[in-house]
Order: structure tokens, then sequence, then C-alpha cells
């Protein structure tokens, strides 16, 4: 995400500036060029939020895919019960078969459901854990720049 480079810039940025003489914490930075930075990380947040909105996306596409290919699988178990169920001889065996497939059709669909929900969990803490990185790093380069206690959210 670019965002997080431009974080890393303006990170970079307060901490190659120079000291505030008789200060600690102080640094003297060029105001233009750290609004610039903060400018460029206020235009790119919104193109990162719709990346994590696409995967949002995604994770519907990943289910309705995994949707499609239980239908058919299960469709596929149906055809082979009814072609052996018209078997006479085979009834008893094709129930049983029949029932297996259905068993491990519903099995692979709710295995398929949790893989997609874990992955789409684990993207989306990492998005998380983004986004707070940024903001936190927004809110120091502010208090930075303007002097604890003086900024307002």
């Amino acid at each position: 995400m670019k965002s997080i480079e431009i974080i890393k810039d303006l990170i970079n940025h307060v901490k190659e500036a120079r000291s505030v003489p008789l200060s600690r914490d102080g640094a003297l930075v060029n105001r233009q060029e750290v609004i610039e930075l903060l400018e460029k990380l206020q235009e790119q947040l919104p193109d990162d939020v719709q990346v994590a909105n696409e995967i949002l996306d995604a994770k519907e596409a990943v289910i309705d895919e995994g949707r499609r290919a239980a239908e058919a699988l299960l469709e596929k178990a149906k055809d082979q019960a009814r072609r052996l169920i018209s078997e006479h001889s085979v009834l008893a065996q094709a129930q049983r078969e029949a029932q297996a497939l259905l068993q491990m059709a519903e099995a692979e669909v709710e295995k398929m459901r949790l893989e997609t929900n874990k992955y789409i969990d684990a993207r989306l803490a990492n998005f998380e854990v983004s986004l707070h990185k940024t903001l936190d790093a927004v809110k120091r380069g502010r208090e930075k720049m303007v002097g604890k206690g003086q900024v307002e959210d």
C-alpha cells in the first residue's frame, strides 16, 4: 500500500530533521515538505481503503465460487445416486454411496467456507494493523509538528 510508503517517508523526514537547540524532542522540519507528504497520504488513503473493499468483494466471489463448486458436487452426487438407484440390485449400495457423497460435499463446503473466512479475516487483520500504524504515525507526526497537546482530533 502506497500510504505505508508515504508514512515511512514522513517518519524518515522527521527522524532526519535537525534538532531544536536545548530541546530533547524538538526538531526543525520543513513545513512545506511535511504538508506535501501528509497531502499525498490524504490522497492515497482512499485508494488503500478501496483495496480493502476489493478484498471484501473478493471474499464474496470466493464464497460464491465455493458454493457453485459445492452445488456441482452435490448435483454430481445426486446424478450418481439416481443412476445407482435405477439398478435394482444395487439399491442399498447406491443409497449408502449417495449419502457418503453428500456428506463429503457438505464437509468440503464447510471446509472451504472456514478457509475462506480465515483468509479474509487474516487479510482484514493485516489491513487493520496497517491502518492503525498509519493513524499512529500521522498522529505522532502532527504532534511533533505542532507540539504535544495542541492537535485537535
